[in-house]
């Protein structure tokens, strides 16, 4: 009988995992899989168990939210360990999630694993050992996305980083960086920056699906310039709005590798979760680092 470890985080989101466990772990049970749970009980325990267990299962499934699937991937990169990875997204936002289509219904995600196979996903590293499945971000709206009032975003979605962005634009001081892409170099003032693979840009605006291929080995990049005056913010907001990537006021790119030279003290965010910048930073695509069933 094949092995299933469950990596549960039973207070992610609406804490809906706990409620339908046994159901879960029945389902998969009925499909082949001998099933054992390990519950979170605080940060790090998903990477720890991993890390340590990982190469012992057949299938690891990580059910929480994108912290959660982050600390398994994390755990098995840092052990050097290639057992496939299962996603039961139970989280608030699930932005990970919806750039694949995975059902937030965690029955019909269960059944998407039980059914689906393993497929190539692409994960960044950031720095020499952090990693990220889907993106790392710097800046004014980074900042702004870990401390909007949960019911706000709710009531207006990705919308809610952006108003709160610009209300707060006036105490945000310029991030002086040298960024190079893959040979390209941008050298200026910035105040919001993401290096993502997926169709969530820094968990405030969306791409298209046809645009992101997550394992192509390649990050999607935006980059927002300082800008010179209300007019020009103005204008950027539009083009965001619009989704009008090419705007010269934006900078939009795609690569493989991303070299920051800055500020050692710039706060980052890797899948929602802190950390810490370096004076020179890259950030480096792994193609197919992992496989994801679904």
């Amino acid at each position: 009988m094949k092995k299933l470890f469950l990596v549960l985080n039973p207070i992610a989101g609406v804490r809906q995992a706990r409620r339908v466990l046994t159901e879960m772990a029945d389902l998969f049970t009925r499909a082949g899989y001998l099933v054992t749970v390990y519950p979170t009980a605080s940060r790090g325990d998903a990477f720890s168990f991993a890390a340590a267990y990982g190469g012992q299962a057949d299938l690891l499934v990580a059910c929480g939210g994108d912290g959660t699937l982050n600390e398994t991937v994390s755990g098995l990169l840092s052990a050097g360990l290639k057992t496939p990875i299962g996603y039961l997204p139970a989280g608030s936002t699930n932005d990970f999630a919806s750039g694949l289509n995975l059902p937030t219904n965690l029955m019909k995600a269960c059944e998407q694993i039980i059914e689906g196979a393993p497929h190539p996903l692409d994960i960044g590293l950031f720095g020499e050992s952090r990693y990220f499945c889907y993106t790392a971000s710097f800046g004014a709206f980074t900042e702004v996305a870990t401390s909007t009032p949960q019911n706000v975003k709710n009531l207006l979605g990705h919308a809610a980083y952006i108003l709160q962005g610009i209300r707060s634009l006036a105490d945000i001081r310029p991030l002086h960086l040298k960024i190079t892409a893959d040979g390209e170099t941008h050298e200026g003032a910035f105040i919001f920056g993401a290096i993502c693979n997926s169709t969530s840009l820094g968990g405030i605006l969306k791409l298209e699906k046809d645009q992101v291929h997550m394992n192509d080995g390649l990050f999607e990049s935006l980059l927002i310039p300082f800008p010179a005056d209300l007019i020009v913010l103005n204008q950027m907001i539009s083009a965001l709005s619009a989704r009008r990537w090419d705007d010269p006021r934006l900078i939009f790119l795609r690569a493989s590798s991303f070299v920051m030279e800055g500020d050692p003290l710039l706060p980052w965010t890797l899948d929602g979760e802190e950390a810490a910048g370096a004076p020179l930073l890259t950030v480096r695509n792994l193609p197919g680092a992992v496989r994801l069933v679904y």
